[in-house]
């Protein structure tokens, strides 16, 4: 295994999983942010992988964001828009756009 897989396959199980509590789930967007810090220490299979995970986060964005809104205000995030995860309410709402592409391709 290489050296960010287990933490893209740990964040591929959290992006759809709601009987965790949301602030489990809040790990998964730190995972997240961690994972965007060594984009580019990433293989083109690790970055396809990730891809991957993230259109799931998106196209379940508004249930996720709902699910977090329990314990997280996205209103007053300050994290920056690329790191659209810390926005899944924008996300849902369509508020927010963004492109999914790999950084070192």
């Amino acid at each position: 295994m290489t050296k960010h897989l287990a933490s893209i396959e740990i964040y591929g199980k959290c992006v759809d999983d709601f009987e965790v509590s949301p602030f489990e789930s809040t790990h998964m967007l730190h995972l997240r942010s961690n994972l965007d810090r060594v984009s580019h220490e990433l293989t083109y299979e690790e970055l396809m992988k990730l891809l991957s995970y993230d259109v799931r986060l998106i196209n379940n964005a508004k249930e996720m964001s709902k699910h977090l809104a329990k314990i997280y205000d996205f209103s007053v995030s300050d994290e920056p828009f690329n790191q659209w995860w810390w926005h899944l309410d924008k996300v849902a709402d369509g508020k927010i756009s963004f492109r999914l592409t790999p950084d070192t391709i």
